[in-house]
C-alpha cells in the first residue's frame, strides 16, 4: 500500500508541475480583469470541484480528484508562503502591505504589520 500511496502523490505532484510549466504561478496572482486575492481564488476552486464532484450523478473521476487534492496542495504552498513573510517582516521589523505576493495589494490599506517593538494594529 505505501507505494501505491508514493505513486499516488508522485501523479499529483507531476500534475501540478505541469500545470505551473503551463499557466505560470497564475494561480498565485490576482486576475487580470478580476482582482480576487489568491487564497479566495484557490478557496473557489476548491470549492467547484467539490460541488462538481458532490453533483455528479455517476462517479468521481480521476481527474476531480486529483485535482482537488491539487488546489488544497497549492493552498497549503500559498499558506507557508504567506506565513514565511508576515514571519520574517515581524522579525526584521520590515513593513509589508500584502503577504499575499509582492506585486499586489489585496489587503486594505491600512492594515500594516510592525515589528516586534512597535505599536500598531498587528494582522
Amino acid at each position: 500500500m505505501q507505494e501505491e500511496i508514493k505513486k499516488k502523490c508522485d501523479e499529483i505532484r507531476d500534475l501540478l508541475l505541469e500545470k505551473n510549466i503551463s499557466y505560470g504561478n497564475s494561480v498565485f496572482d490576482k486576475g487580470l480583469l478580476f482582482e480576487v486575492d489568491p487564497m479566495y481564488a484557490i478557496q473557489a476552486r476548491i470549492n467547484d470541484k467539490l460541488n462538481r464532484i458532490k453533483s455528479k450523478e455517476t462517479y468521481m473521476s480521476e481527474n476531480d480528484l486529483m485535482d482537488v487534492t491539487g488546489y488544497f496542495i497549492l493552498l497549503q504552498v500559498l499558506r507557508a508562503n504567506m506565513n514565511d513573510r508576515v514571519s520574517k517582516a515581524i522579525n526584521s521589523g520590515e513593513v509589508i502591505e500584502n503577504p499575499f505576493n509582492d506585486s499586489s495589494s489585496s489587503m486594505p490599506d491600512d492594515w500594516t504589520i510592525y515589528g516586534p517593538d512597535e505599536e500598531g494594529t498587528p494582522i
